[in-house]
């Protein structure tokens, strides 16, 4: 079966029926490459307005408490009967996370560092991410409200709620996606990957999750950030990333890839801006790409070594990189990799074995 094709087929379908409202967070906000996106937890349960018919949306409320974010959540997701069926209610208080678009600005109030310019909020229930409708924020810090209040509940409404539509829109992407994919279940630790057929070869659709002792690690530290964009692996981390059946891609297999995609055969520095088709619609600062291809790459960004035993997590939100596995005796590593302002991919020089990235599995052994 050629998934690729079938997902051409979804994608086209998908690009017609959005292209009438083509926002990101850039159009919305007239601020390129400002936007972030981060993680936070629930503080107590989330609850719901509980209808005896299912109506097209559910109203929510919950508190979010965690660093630089401090306030109270109310509004309502779309949701179908089926998914309210399969358990929505339980899956949403045992994740209790939201991924929350911001400024990336704390300011002081009353003594505390508090994210104020909140510009949208998905909530996570389980593998899936609901955009809130109709966001009202209260914060329990009174010079924090009264900011709020003077700077953006009534003025920014109408742009929030052009974020949510435009947040459903990538999710419904999402799932469509998902619906046009493969899957394959990791039996060393249960875990799933989407698989995409590309030439008769398969790949990882994400990225890989696999925990590697001493070798892998989550950005920040943070699971939540494995959860959604995979392990950041040191080059012998990468090595032993993929299960049996399945192996760290090698540099030519990269280009093959990016060849069979495209068609562009003229050098990858010259096909164009197929790296903006790769990236995932969500998760980069001020926006994403198309997802065209359904490769789905989100901006992970990278653990890089300071001096011989301190780290750092840098670029979330502005780059992604993936090991390649050398080419026979050739002791070159090259990172394939795409930043946030290009529209491509392109080959780096690995700067060290210690830096840690982002990997993709290929099919064989």
């Amino acid at each position: 079966m050629q998934l690729l094709k079938a997902f051409f087929l979804v994608s086209q379908m998908f690009l017609i029926s959005t292209f009438a409202n083509p926002k990101t967070w850039d159009h919305i906000f007239n601020a390129p490459g400002e936007g972030d996106y981060a993680s936070a937890k629930i503080e107590g349960a989330i609850r719901f307005t509980k209808y005896v018919n299912y109506p097209p949306s559910q109203t929510i409320a919950f508190k979010v408490n965690e660093g630089v974010f401090n306030f109270a959540v109310t509004g309502d997701i779309r949701v179908s009967p089926e998914e309210l069926e399969a358990g929505l209610h339980e899956a949403c208080n045992e994740t209790k996370e939201v991924w929350i678009s911001h400024f990336n600005k704390p300011k002081k109030y009353m003594g505390l560092e508090l994210v104020t310019e909140i510009k949208g909020i998905d909530l996570a229930c389980g593998n899936e991410l609901y955009a809130i409708r109709n966001l009202k924020l209260k914060f329990p810090n009174k010079e924090a409200q009264n900011w709020w209040t003077s700077q953006f509940e009534t003025i920014e409404k109408n742009k929030r709620d052009q974020l949510a539509l435009f947040r459903i829109e990538e999710q419904e992407h999402k799932r469509r996606v998902k619906a046009a994919s493969e899957e394959f279940t990791d039996p060393r630790d249960g875990q799933t990957y989407r698989i995409i057929e590309i030439e008769g070869r398969k790949w990882y659709a994400q990225n890989a999750n696999y925990a590697v002792d001493g070798e892998s690690f989550c950005y920040d530290d943070k699971d939540s950030y494995c959860e959604r964009s995979g392990r950041l692996y040191t080059l012998e981390g990468a090595r032993k990333a993929c299960p049996k059946g399945w192996h760290l891609p090698r540099d030519r297999e990269w280009q093959d890839m990016l060849k069979n995609l495209t068609k562009c055969y003229d050098g990858v520095e010259k096909c164009g801006d197929f790296g903006h088709k790769l990236k995932a619609k969500t998760g980069w600062q001020g926006g994403g790409g198309s997802d065209e291809y359904g490769f789905t790459v989100y901006s992970s960004g990278y653990r890089a070594p300071i001096g011989s035993k301190s780290f750092r997590y840098v670029d979330m939100g502005v780059y992604a990189g993936f090991w390649s596995a050398q080419n026979g005796r050739n002791e070159t590593i090259w990172l394939w990799a795409m930043g946030k302002m290009s529209k491509a991919m392109v080959r780096q020089l690995a700067p060290s074995k210690n830096h840690a990235y982002s990997v993709r599995c290929i099919d064989g052994d």
